[in-house]
């Protein structure tokens, strides 16, 4: 895909499923593999068109190469050759500057916001400006749409609005829409849909079910904020986002496509078979690791997805440390090493911090009286984790005064994924009771933390929480229930206001949990608990 660069060529915790895995202990065989894969890229960072110098600076930065390292310096400095103070010039042009501004905008959201200024605003300008009429992008040349072109301009456009950069929701709703139209009745995606005799792969249907992730958690954002918006609130200056856009793509209709296109995967995910791999396995292994990460699965079809992905990584690096494949050796570096650095869960996690640990704080609620321990990102701000025991975290959320909440919530964050679930697993008492507590903030981190306990004993109390008068908190529940079940297409109101909606979809998550949960110790259900349940009609 990448040589297209020079011949033709992926916050809120209401997104629908933002629940990052707790990333496994990297082997030492992994670490020595990334390792040689970073030394080979930095002999290679200088050489390259602007778009490979991005994508080359993306994948040291996932793979926690300082910043002040001579090659990534070197990256950055070409990238920012292409701005001047009000404006984004590519490289190249036709349709492969998508691919070179989708790869710009990823790497500079990784930066501090410092070191960026307002060069993502030009990226996500000149991306939205380049959309085709259908919600796809393509060559200029061409109207229909390209399935690896949209990708990038996806994935460039999402890390912009991680960054803090209004992205109208049109763009996302055209984007949903265009890629459920060029999907094939059994599920796959191939590079242009109007070509006919194209192969289906798994790289592109990678791209496709990739693509559809990440424009329903920015659909389901834009939702959130059309009922969070306070009219009395609202800015009278022009632009920022409004709440008068109506989407066009149905949750459920997204939710189909995605799982058709996790089914034809799991079919086929098999890297003995390069033909319906496509072009380069590790572009089609970076799409995986992106649906692995934001479907939160550890399991596609019946193959452990990393582990699948990460033998044959390792297994086919060069003895220089690099990979080899169509598209050059230097794109194939960075796919198997933005896959084996989990790259996108690192993404997830940054949001993660970023949305829970600055949420408190919007419209400056419960702002800290000590700003010394502030820092600001993405134009919001943020408060550095707390250290210590969780046991103190939960004090201060408890605290009607909610001071530090910020501080405690990050802290939090950053135990679970240190830590994983059994740092949360000893405080599911304590997090039950706060589910009741009177701020909504305090019940939304307590279903958060509930649902990454990974124990189905909490499964009650999250069915309980999607009934929450408060639209945020039910949807951190549903998102715990996913998480927990594994169903990244569980049962979801159609329609979070509707109060029969919310029963309806209590009902269902009580009958999955019905199939798997153990039996009592008396071996008899508790036919009264059972009739309290939410959804459960009482006789």
């Amino acid at each position: 895909m990448f040589n297209r660069f020079a011949t033709s060529g992926v916050f809120w915790l209401s997104a629908a499923l933002l629940a990052t895995s707790v990333p496994r202990p990297a082997c030492a065989q992994q670490d020595q593999a990334i390792a040689a894969g970073i030394q080979f890229l930095r002999g290679r960072a200088s050489t390259r068109p602007v778009g490979e110098s991005a994508m080359i600076a993306l994948a040291l930065l996932k793979s926690d190469v300082p910043f002040g390292d001579p090659a990534l310096t070197a990256c950055l400095t070409k990238i920012r050759s292409r701005f001047s103070s009000n404006s984004y010039t590519p490289e190249q042009t036709g349709g492969v500057d998508v691919y070179e501004a989708g790869a710009i905008a990823m790497a500079l959201a990784n930066l501090d916001p410092s070191e960026r200024g307002g060069q993502l605003d030009m990226i996500a300008a000149f991306l939205i400006g380049k959309q085709k009429p259908n919600g796809g992008w393509d060559y200029s040349s061409r109207s229909f749409g390209d399935t690896s072109i949209s990708q990038y301009a996806v994935l460039g456009l999402w890390e912009c609005e991680n960054s803090g950069v209004d992205v109208p929701p049109s763009v996302w709703d055209r984007a949903a829409q265009w890629y459920m139209s060029v999907q094939s009745s059994a599920g796959s995606w191939n590079y242009h849909r109007d070509q006919g005799g194209e192969p289906e792969t798994v790289s592109m249907t990678a791209a496709g079910v990739g693509s559809l992730l990440i424009c329903r958690r920015q659909l389901e954002n834009y939702r959130q904020f059309q009922k969070g918006a306070n009219p009395y609130l609202t800015p009278v200056q022009t632009g920022g986002l409004t709440t008068d856009y109506q989407v066009v793509s149905s949750p459920a209709a997204i939710n189909a496509a995605i799982a058709k296109g996790l089914g034809w995967i799991g079919a086929n995910f098999n890297t003995g078979n390069a033909p319906v791999f496509g072009k380069s396995k590790y572009y089609g292994l970076y799409g995986i690791e992106r649906i692995g990460a934001l479907a939160d699965r550890q399991m596609i079809g019946r193959l452990d997805w990393f582990e699948k992905g990460r033998s044959h990584i390792q297994s086919t690096q060069a003895p220089g440390g690099g990979w080899s494949g169509q598209f050059g050796d230097e794109m194939n570096s960075v796919w198997a090493l933005l896959f084996l650095t989990k790259s996108t869960a690192k993404t997830l996690k940054r949001i993660e911090v970023r949305k829970l640990g600055a949420g408190t704080l919007l419209g400056g609620r419960f702002l800290p009286s000590d700003l010394s321990t502030m820092t600001v990102a993405g134009g919001r701000i943020i408060s550095r984790p707390m250290n210590g025991a969780v046991e103190g975290m939960l004090d201060i959320l408890e605290d009607p005064r909610i001071q530090n909440a910020d501080k405690a919530v990050a802290g939090m964050i950053e135990r679970y994924h240190a830590q994983g679930p059994s740092a949360l697993r000893p405080h599911k008492d304590r997090l039950r009771k706060m589910l009741s507590h009177r701020d909504q903030g305090v019940r939304q981190v307590a279903a958060w933390a509930l649902g990454r306990t990974g124990d189905l004993d909490v499964v009650p109390n999250l069915i309980a929480a999607l009934l929450d008068a408060d639209a945020d908190v039910a949807a951190t529940a549903r998102q715990g229930l996913q998480l927990i079940s594994r169903r990244i297409d569980g049962p979801a109101a159609a329609d979070p206001t509707n109060a029969q909606a919310k029963q309806a979809e209590a009902a269902q998550w009580n009958q999955w949990y019905d199939l798997v949960r153990p039996l009592d110790a008396s071996g008899a259900d508790d036919d009264e608990a059972d009739a309290a349940k939410p959804g459960r009609p009482s006789s």
